[in-house]
């Protein structure tokens, strides 16, 4: 007979749903599987290049070719969706972050390759932010020293709108 645990006086809590690992697996609520995973990638504007992230182990940001060969390791491995976060090309960053919109820009180009290489297989979520596109580093645009929500929605659209014309599944908006 298995021990009782007492957690206040006259307070009895049974373990009998966590003694071994059938009964656990048996009365489990919730199971996460690699299929309800999102695999995050992060990209470099370019074809081959892999550069670390130093605050990040083990992790890289991946041109396009690298990225590939990833998510190929993703799908092997189950992970069925990812979700991509780019770098603007060198010298397009600008106060308005008009780059993230561009339809040959570094997310629309991976997630292109991405449909063509995976199609159906896989499912692509973009980020839709400006930060990583403006000089400034913000989230929307900046009027008159502060963040200006109403004027940074046109971007915000025309971003999100690449990407889905792209091909991305889901477009994520981020931009907060």
């Amino acid at each position: 007979m298995h021990e009782r645990v007492t957690a206040q006086p006259d307070r009895t809590r049974p373990r009998r749903l966590r003694r071994d690992a059938r009964i656990r697996d048996f009365a489990a609520e919730t199971e996460v599987t690699a299929r309800q995973m999102i695999m995050p990638h992060f990209l470099l504007p370019a074809r081959t290049s892999a550069e670390p992230i130093p605050s990040m182990p083990g992790i890289s940001q991946l041109g396009i070719e690298p990225l590939l060969r990833q998510v190929e390791s993703d799908l092997a491995l189950g992970i069925r969706s990812v979700l991509l976060f780019a770098q603007p090309a060198a010298g397009t960053k600008t106060t308005t972050g008009a780059a993230a919109a561009d339809p040959h820009g570094t997310v629309q180009q991976a997630v292109r390759a991405l449909k063509q290489r995976f199609g159906q297989d896989l499912l692509v979520i973009t980020d839709v932010c400006l930060c990583a596109y403006t000089d400034h580093g913000h989230c929307g645009l900046i009027v008159e020293g502060e963040i200006d929500n109403d004027s940074s929605l046109a971007p915000l659209v025309a971003t999100a709108l690449s990407h889905a014309e792209a091909g991305a599944d889901v477009v994520a908006p981020s931009d907060m």
